[in-house]
């Protein structure tokens, strides 16, 4: 069924998000909290769940979801479960997810034994919002459509949708978290990639 599912998005020509072979190194970030610098972790290392070299697993919807439940629910989930999980909802190891299929398996099937209740898409158009968003959810689950020259954390990355997670922000940008670590990405770099932003029930 999943399959199925997943095939007859990828015959519509629904986006699908994946992976990135050479993710940029980390920017270093830093400022005293206050109106527009909020952390919800200290946390900055993370799992990376395959979605890196060697591996390069198409898994970041899996593996943002995975970050989202150590951030919030404070959980550690199992990356070997993590891509089982993502394997059981995709058609191989290249096949990135669609996000409605993702939605669907993660509040059905769940990742790692967690299944979230619902995610909403939010109405952002500035950074107040943004940052309102993050201190109340504390994570936003963010889609990003990168283009050939989009950068992030300055580096640039390789074109496609991809799937993280927001956790702060600095009076320079949001802080993301995604491929095993956190970064300072820039207000510009943000409002010309972010896709959109969910909150996330579970």
């Amino acid at each position: 069924m999943i399959l199925l599912l997943v095939a007859a998005m990828i015959l519509a020509g629904v986006q699908l998000f994946g992976r990135e072979k050479t993710p940029p190194k980390p920017a270093a970030f830093s400022c005293s909290p206050g109106p527009h610098c909020y952390r919800s972790t200290t946390q900055t290392s993370f799992p990376t769940f395959g979605n890196v070299y060697p591996s390069n697993l198409s898994d970041c919807m899996v593996a943002a979801a995975a970050d989202w439940e150590i951030i919030v629910r404070h959980r550690h989930p199992s990356p070997s479960a993590v891509i089982d999980d993502y394997r059981h909802a995709a058609t191989s190891d290249t096949a990135g997810l669609n996000e409605d299929v993702f939605a669907w398996y993660w509040s059905s099937y769940g990742v790692d034994g967690f299944t979230m209740k619902a995610w909403h898409v939010l109405a952002v158009s500035s950074q107040i919002d943004v940052e309102r968003a993050v201190r109340k959810h504390r994570a936003l689950y963010a889609v990003f459509d990168f283009r050939d020259d989009s950068t992030l954390a300055g580096k640039r990355v390789g074109a496609g949708g991809h799937a993280a997670i927001i956790d702060g922000f600095t009076p320079k940008g949001p802080l993301v978290v995604t491929w095993g670590t956190t970064y300072q990405m820039t207000w510009p770099e943000f409002w010309t990639s972010a896709s959109s932003l969910r909150s996330v029930e579970g």
